[in-house]
């Protein structure tokens, strides 16, 4: 299941992205990744499946803020009274971890999809309304050189 040594990132949903990035960069003394700008297909609980464009940046001092931009209509918004939407945990297996914690009750609201299956990530909201985020690990072949700028992040579809 969710293990602390797994856990690299709290993520924040911004209306203003830029101005969040600028903001949280200064006065939290972070620095940060090059910006993630994708089209990215994706299961919901609530609307099936589409393909939204994402926009995502993380900082480079670990564990990771990342900051997503606002996508009306996803899970992607703000929480009112929750600075933080979601964590971030590393996975070896998504498709294991993720049938694990949906056994211990959490219910998956959000996947990348492709091919009729989920891969890469997926959200899920445990039984006390957090939500985590799952990443497969080797969706990012050099977490390290990404947050360092040595590389563009690309989608990794599954065979």
């Amino acid at each position: 299941m969710l293990r602390q040594e797994n856990f690299y990132h709290a993520g924040i949903i911004a209306d203003d992205f830029d101005g969040t990035v600028e903001r949280l960069g200064r006065e939290m003394g972070l620095t940060w990744s090059p910006v993630i700008e994708l089209d990215l297909p994706l299961w919901m609980r609530d609307r099936g499946v589409l393909t939204v464009r994402t926009k995502a940046v993380y900082s480079r001092e670990e564990p990771c803020i990342e900051i997503i931009r606002t996508l009306p209509g996803t899970p992607w918004v703000p929480i009112e009274g929750r600075p933080l939407h979601h964590l971030g945990y590393w996975t070896d297996d998504l498709h294991r971890d993720t049938a694990e914690l949906e056994a211990a009750g959490a219910s998956k609201i959000l996947c990348a999809y492709d091919n009729g299956r989920m891969f890469g990530m997926a959200y899920l909201e445990l039984s006390n309304g957090l939500y985590v985020e799952l990443v497969d690990r080797a969706s990012f072949a050099d977490w390290k050189g990404f947050l360092a700028g040595k590389m563009e992040h690309e989608i990794i579809y599954p065979d």
